[in-house]
């Protein structure tokens, strides 16, 4: 489940059925012998055709017995009870209606019902609030409060239905004897705290499971609480059968959430040849051979996704034309920080020390930001193939040089899937490199481009977290003189 969940209309249905069954059961008026004989009897055949599961007859027999003793609030209430087993709810209101005014739990509580199955849902909650002040015992005040809250939810009123289950909470009314159903309701309302208070309760009674266990996962993602949420997804995933609940697709999904969360680290290698503007070497210019690699930590966890890493990177360039350093003496090290401010936008700034390792190297301090969206580059099991896309921007200034570099980087073509692990693109890109130190300081090339991309290193629930890509391509000149072959290959792990 991709991340910020709306709560599942499942807990509503629950909520709906449970109040039903507290406004519908039927019964004898206990005033029955002070009414009119004709009218004792119609209410009396209501009652044993409702029983019988006769609606029909019995809301017949039941209009009767209100037109012989319009008075009798127990033979309406008989008439609406049949009306709404039937699943006649509007009809149900009408026979309400001259009474909608009387503060009875009985009444209010099935002008509720009705008003639910008729799609009036603003009448629904406020037939629920009062029905919630009136309720007899505390369970009928919890489903009363829990209904009224979704009521609100479903007539779009969603900051007065954060204010009554924040009253309902406060008054103690709410989670009550069910507090996997307050929990999404708390989730709904955006209150993530009570929800996970709520599914903390739920699980001391019983481990969590199916959507519940995922609902709670997604809760305690956002809370940045990484150990609970990787927890719950896979109490999800271990509960719900793959093919009536979760396809593969979903399931990869949620693996792909476990893998994301339990990263602690990692390293990343990389070989590459062409025109080079990169970033992560400090300079670029003409066709070279480049190799490097960084290590990072992962400081506090994911942080919702916003996570802060210190790594460590060296470059060095392997091939140059003559006048390049080369070898030892080209090696350029980092030691810096990156954090990820913004959970939905891949943006990552980062500062480093750069530290010559070799002689032709440079020490320096770099700012840099660098941002990033893209469709289609992780494992797909609902299609063997589909578009995908990427853009990238990489902006960076040494500070002492005060030298500036960047990169924009745009591609889309189409992915094809190769068993369970393999990914081959095709497509088309466009690259345009900035280096202030250079004369000609924009450069721009466009070209096709092929990719192929192993997914591997998979743990139990988890979906592969590493990848070996390699990258070709082929830039014709538009303006500069930044054109032709490109060579990349990662180690990403």
């Amino acid at each position: 489940m991709c991340e910020t969940p709306a709560m599942t209309f499942r807990s509503a249905r629950l909520i709906g059925a449970a109040v039903a069954a507290l406004a519908l059961p039927a019964m004898i008026p206990a005033t029955a012998l002070a009414q009119d004989p004709a009218a004792v009897q119609a209410a009396q055949d209501g009652y044993d055709r409702l029983n019988r599961g006769d609606t029909t007859g019995a809301a017949q027999s039941a209009a009767r017995a209100v037109t012989l003793a319009p008075d009798s609030l127990d033979y309406r209430l008989l008439w609406a009870d049949a009306l709404l087993r039937g699943g006649r709810h509007a009809e149900a209101l009408d026979a309400l209606a001259p009474v909608s005014g009387v503060r009875d739990y009985r009444v209010q509580s099935r002008i509720a019902e009705a008003a639910t199955g008729a799609g009036r849902t603003d009448q629904a909650a406020r037939a629920f609030a009062l029905a919630g002040e009136l309720a007899p015992e505390a369970g009928a005040r919890a489903y009363a409060a829990r209904a009224e809250v979704q009521a609100l939810l479903q007539a779009g009123r969603r900051d007065e239905a954060a204010r009554a289950f924040d009253a309902a909470w406060a008054l103690g009314v709410l989670p009550a004897d069910d507090p996997a159903n307050a929990a999404m309701l708390a989730v709904a309302v955006g209150d993530d705290a009570r929800a996970l208070d709520a599914f903390a309760r739920a699980e001391a009674r019983a481990p969590l499971t199916g959507a519940t266990a995922l609902d709670a996962a997604y809760t305690a993602k956002r809370a940045g609480r990484d150990a609970d949420a990787v927890r719950w997804f896979r109490q999800g995933l271990n509960s719900l059968p793959s093919n009536d609940h979760l396809s593969p697709q979903r399931r990869h999904e949620i693996g792909r959430e476990i893998e994301t969360l339990e990263r602690r680290g990692g390293f990343n290698a990389t070989l590459e040849h062409g025109p080079v503007s990169t970033l992560s070497s400090g300079g670029g210019g003409e066709d070279v051979t480049q190799a490097g690699a960084e290590a990072y930590w992962r400081v506090g966890g994911y942080r919702n996704g916003r996570p802060l890493d210190v790594f460590v990177r060296a470059y060095g360039t392997l091939d140059a034309p003559a006048g390049y350093a080369t070898g030892g003496d080209s090696v350029q090290g980092w030691v810096g920080a990156r954090w990820k401010p913004f959970a939905a936008t891949n943006l990552v700034l980062e500062a480093s020390r750069m530290v010559a390792i070799g002689d032709a190297a440079r020490d320096d301090t770099m700012l840099r930001a660098a941002w990033s969206a893209e469709a289609g580059g992780d494992l797909r099991y609902d299609a063997d193939s589909w578009t995908s896309w990427r853009l990238y921007g990489d902006l960076a200034h040494m500070i002492d040089a005060d030298q500036t570099l960047g990169v924009l980087d745009g591609q889309v073509g189409r992915t094809w899937r190769a068993g369970s692990r393999d990914l081959f693109t095709l497509g088309l890109g466009a690259t345009v490199w900035h280096d202030s130190a250079l004369a000609d300081d924009t450069s721009v090339g466009a070209g096709p481009r092929l990719n192929w991309r192993r997914w591997f290193n998979a743990r139990e629930g988890a979906a592969p977290g590493s990848y070996i890509d390699l990258g070709l391509g082929y830039d014709a000149d538009i303006s500069g003189d930044r054109g032709g072959l490109k060579v990349r290959l990662s180690l990403v792990y």
